[in-house]
């Protein structure tokens, strides 16, 4: 079983911290190969556009306190 990543990776990804934001994409790495294989194949465009989403996803984002 995978480890989880913490809430302050979480946060810090959410407001732009590159080495967080690595963290996250690594984290999910395997998960988003996954999701991109098609015919048994990775698909790089798919990938990508998962990655990007993601990276779009985090940054918008808000945790309230």
């Amino acid at each position: 079983m995978s480890q989880l990543l913490s809430y302050e990776t979480i946060v810090k990804a959410s407001e732009g911290d590159p080495e967080a934001v690595a963290a996250v994409l690594s984290h999910y790495a395997g998960y988003i190969r996954f999701c991109a294989k098609m015919d048994g194949q990775i698909n790089t465009d798919m990938q990508e556009h998962i990655v990007r989403q993601l990276i779009e996803s985090l940054l918008k984002f808000h945790f309230d306190r």
